[in-house]
């Protein structure tokens, strides 16, 4: 894990915070039910992976950009987004908000917020994703996203993101091993640091229409 440090603003809100509510790239498809939510697990029982990013500037510039939307890009061995179907009724960000979320493989995910809080310390934003249907995800039963940010120095905010990964009944102790140090610590962890790594001059995401 490291931490990066970038001197401007950038929209740090990923998948679970920044992207639209509903986009036209993304629709349920036929036959879909909305699944119900599988039970979480304490989560120091979950395999997990974090990734810290620093910025030169104060916690309050950075919240004012942090709903902005970003591009979620698809690396060498993991998809990207390409839209979202919002699956309940209100916006987004709200504990229990639901939505569909399609990849760039054809796959999607079902994702709902579990819990968001924000004070002048700082803020948290944790969201749930299960229902995948991409081969990359075939061994996960369900994964638990965690935005937090906080302000360790007046003119530096820290981000950091965390997900946990619940694996499918049947998995032995070695194979999670494998998974962790493969997909967890390798591919998942490049997917995450594309995202993080984002320059503020980059062009600006395609945006669902």
């Amino acid at each position: 894990m490291r931490i990066p440090e970038h001197h401007g603003l950038v929209a740090l809100t990923l998948v679970g915070l920044g992207l639209p509510g509903v986009g036209a790239a993304c629709e349920p498809p036929a036959g879909f039910v909305n699944p119900p939510r599988p039970e979480i697990a304490p989560l120091e029982t979950l395999l997990i992976r974090t990734e810290h990013k620093t910025i030169e500037q104060p916690l309050a510039d950075v919240m004012k950009v942090a709903n902005r939307p970003l591009r979620i890009d698809a690396t060498e061995d993991l998809p990207g987004v390409t839209g979202t179907h919002r699956l309940s009724a209100g916006p987004y960000g709200k504990v229990g908000a639901r939505r569909l979320v399609c990849t760039t493989d054809g796959s999607y995910a079902v994702e709902e917020v579990l819990l968001t809080e924000s004070n002048e310390q700082g803020s948290r934003f944790r969201y749930l994703v299960w229902n995948y249907t991409s081969p990359k995800f075939r061994e996960v039963a369900y994964a638990v996203g965690e935005f937090t940010r906080t302000q360790p120095a007046p003119n530096r905010t820290l981000v950091s993101w965390t997900y946990r990964f619940a694996l499918k009944d049947g998995i032995s102790a070695d194979e999670k091993a494998r998974f962790q140090a493969d997909f967890i610590d390798r591919q998942f962890a490049r997917w995450m640091r594309t995202q993080l790594d984002r320059k503020p001059d980059e062009p600006e995401a395609r945006r669902p229409r």
